[in-house]
């Protein structure tokens, strides 16, 4: 009896085992801050990658600037070396990426809150209570992800005749501080008693989509952090098998697939796709702004990590701006002088393809070209880089507290520049 009790417990853990696979480790991974200073030494770092098993966190935009690069214990020397003999300067940021990555907290049993991080199961059924106790929130399926889970909407509206703020939360998996801060704000917008939150969730509808990637989100929480990407099989392949995913922030057509590095590279982490609005994650979200009548949505904004930036249109060029890009920066300062006045975060804001990389295919992009929506962004949240895609969950909370203030002095700002006229 006892044999065959341990023999029946071996096999439900193997069951188990197949059933959820287990976690990628990165114990004694360094995270490398690489200094390419030139045009010359770009072309040679573009190359790193083909030779050296490496994982630049973030796209390659042009000379004078850091990237991030997480490399294993077996390659360390070899890329030092490379480095050295390129003579690209850097700086190790992380000694041990495991260590950081375990200070993000996800507790699996805790209620909702914003101390740790939550799998998905949570923050729906907290969307889902929120729901069920407010009669002036409206909440909708408006689609669901390539293996089939849920993409879900909240719409506030308390009173009729209200423009409408759109919040969109997680269209990068691995971006874990996006749902939470978005999912931090609609707390605030409900539950607030602060009298400006409350005057905000009066005066204005908010449209709320926390989850836009639900399987890439899932997909970092069982089996690969660093993932960003959906899941779906793309339909290539390399000697690693099966390439899987699509980089749904370069799927938007509006100048899909006109500039980014790593786009066409159906492998990458940024690849945008075959053709654009291939993902139907991402057709299900344009599909629910299109139900809305013009003019009503007056603001998009996405959010995103890392490196506390206030992105605007746009994306695809450096040297084009929007008609009304002036009054954009003007509230984009608004933004920042808020979120600065919380902790002290300094946000810098302008154009995504002038402050950052030019890269296209971005939802605030087809928000604001095709939608007509007057004033969109990309809103990159903490930090500057210490902590990067990994910010611990202690850090929650403020960074929910001081996107709260930039966003108060926002919708001021873009009140008194006839945003919601």
């Amino acid at each position: 009896m006892k044999v065959l009790l341990v023999f029946v417990l071996i096999s439900l853990a193997a069951l188990a085992s197949a059933r959820k696979p287990f976690a990628v480790r990165y114990d004694n991974f360094k995270v490398y801050r690489a200094f390419v200073e030139d045009s010359e030494q770009l072309e040679e770092f573009k190359k790193i990658h083909h030779h050296l098993q490496v994982h630049i966190l973030h796209e390659i935009g042009g000379p004078n600037r850091s990237y991030d690069v997480i490399v294993g214990p077996l390659f360390q020397r070899a890329f030092e070396q490379v480095l050295h003999d390129l003579q690209v300067a850097y700086d190790i940021i992380v000694e041990d990426l495991q260590a950081l990555l375990d200070e993000s907290e996800v507790d699996e049993e805790a209620p909702m809150d914003w101390e740790t991080y939550h799998p998905l199961d949570v923050i729906y059924d907290w969307v889902d209570e929120q729901c069920d106790q407010h009669d002036y929130l409206e909440c909708n399926v408006i689609g669901h992800s390539y293996e089939g889970r849920p993409i879900k909407s909240v719409k506030l509206s308390k009173r009729e005749g209200n423009k409408a703020i759109v919040i969109e939360g997680n269209i990068h998996a691995m971006e874990w501080i996006s749902s939470a801060t978005v999912t931090y704000l609609l707390n605030q917008l409900i539950n607030s008693e602060d009298e400006e939150m409350q005057r905000l969730s009066e005066e204005f509808d908010w449209i709320v989509m926390p989850m836009v990637n639900p399987d890439g989100f899932v997909y970092t929480h069982d089996v690969e952090r660093l993932w960003r990407k959906n899941r779906r099989p793309n339909g290539y392949s390399n000697s690693s098998g099966p390439c899987y995913g699509i980089d749904m922030n370069r799927n938007f057509d509006y100048h899909w697939s006109g500039a980014g590095w790593g786009i066409e590279d159906p492998c990458d982490h940024w690849f945008g796709g075959d053709e654009p609005n291939s993902e139907r994650e991402i057709v299900a979200l344009q599909e629910f702004v299109n139900s809305f009548e013009d003019g009503y949505i007056r603001a998009y904004l996405a959010f995103h990590a890392y490196g506390q930036y206030v992105l605007l249109p746009y994306g695809h060029t450096n040297t084009e701006f929007p008609p009304n890009y002036d009054q954009m920066m003007r509230i984009a300062a608004a933004f920042a002088d808020g979120a600065e006045d919380a902790f002290g975060s300094v946000f810098t804001y302008g154009a995504s393809g002038l402050l950052n990389y030019v890269v296209s295919g971005a939802a605030k992009d087809w928000a604001y070209g095709v939608k007509g929506i007057p004033f969109t962004c990309t809103v990159e949240l903490r930090d500057k880089g210490t902590f990067g895609f990994f910010l611990p969950s202690n850090q929650i909370t403020e960074v929910g507290v001081e996107v709260t203030e930039g966003l108060k002095s926002l919708v001021a700002k873009a009140a008194d520049e006839g945003i919601f006229d």
